[in-house]
């Protein structure tokens, strides 16, 4: 399954439309901003909430829960390391596997891939792929993809401060 994200990096404060392989639209992310931290949903054709990414800011590294149907899934962290961008996925035997920072990366279940995120080259705007292997992983390692972009997005709002 393949799932088509086309707009800025992390506009989420306007939404984005996710579009499958038709070019229909399946899923609307949408942010909230809130007074102790970020929250985002994603909501099906049907404007039901299929996924919520929230942040958490206890301890020392922010990390964002993935949360389905009210039920914590997992959890997304980036982990301090000199020589490469590390993220965890707690709950999950899910690992992060390629260039996180040029949106080209595996989500892997040991040696099986769950999901791949390509930017799509020749499009306009900014535009990704995020190519699913089990339909059935495909809204948590959406959420997965939205909660990297929001621990990006929380180093550069640091960087610029």
């Amino acid at each position: 399954m393949k799932l088509y994200i086309r707009a800025k990096r992390f506009s989420l404060r306007d939404g984005l439309i996710v579009r499958n392989e038709k070019d229909e639209p399946i899923y609307e992310i949408k942010s909230e901003w809130l007074s102790f931290g970020r929250k985002v949903h994603i909501y099906d054709q049907n404007k039901e909430e299929v996924a919520s990414i929230e942040e958490k800011k206890l301890g020392f590294s922010p990390k964002y829960a993935i949360n389905q149907l009210e039920t914590n899934v997992a959890v997304v962290k980036k982990e301090k390391n000199l020589m490469t961008s590390d993220y965890d996925i707690d709950k999950l035997n899910w690992r992060i596997r390629g260039n996180v920072e040029d949106n080209d990366y595996k989500i892997k279940e040991k040696l099986r891939t769950v999901a791949e995120l390509k930017k799509k080259w020749f499009s306009v705007g900014e535009s990704y792929v995020l190519e699913v292997e089990e339909e059935q992983d495909s809204i948590v390692a959406l959420a997965i993809v939205v909660a990297i972009w929001s621990l990006q997005a929380d180093t550069e709002e640091k960087e610029d401060r």
